[in-house]
């Protein structure tokens, strides 16, 4: 996420950091991790015992990580970011949406689906405060919380 939305410090080495800071935009390696008091992120994404070593995550599917992609700060700032970075790096609706298609999936988006985006992104909202975030920003959020994104096929 960190990396498409283009807020990720690619830095290396440095201090540790805290994974729950609003503003940390390093990797995991970097993170403190306690073995005492696991961060609530690193238990909702399957992080492996830190008291034991272990060659491998195991791998679930609950609720409460669909439920952290749509309601959680740093998604919705990652969200944000993205929809910025789109609008600067290209002109155009169906422009944009070809490229965060590149940014998120790695691949052009169809000709179907830059059409359902379009459609969206010119749309009316009927209650425009009701949402906090704009078109562009919910697009966005939609790419990085499907399961194309987040899994590997």
């Amino acid at each position: 996420m960190l990396g498409v939305s283009g807020k990720l410090d690619a830095k290396l080495g440095g201090p540790t950091t805290n994974l729950a800071a609003v503003d940390n935009n390093r990797r995991t390696v970097y993170a403190k991790i306690s073995r005492h008091d696991l961060n609530y992120l690193l238990r909702l994404f399957d992080f492996p015992d830190a008291n034991i070593t272990s060659e491998r995550r195991n791998e679930t599917t609950v609720p409460q990580q669909q439920l952290f992609v749509l309601n959680s700060p740093f998604v919705i700032e990652i969200a944000k970011a993205l929809a910025a970075r789109v609008q600067k790096e290209a002109t155009g609706d169906a422009e944009r949406v070809q490229r965060a298609f590149l940014l998120t999936y790695g691949r052009p988006a169809s000709a179907e689906e830059v059409g359902l985006f379009v459609a969206f992104l010119n749309g009316q909202d009927t209650e425009p405060m009701a949402n906090r975030l704009t078109r562009w920003e919910r697009v966005a959020q939609i790419l990085i919380g499907s399961n194309e994104f987040m899994y590997v096929d």
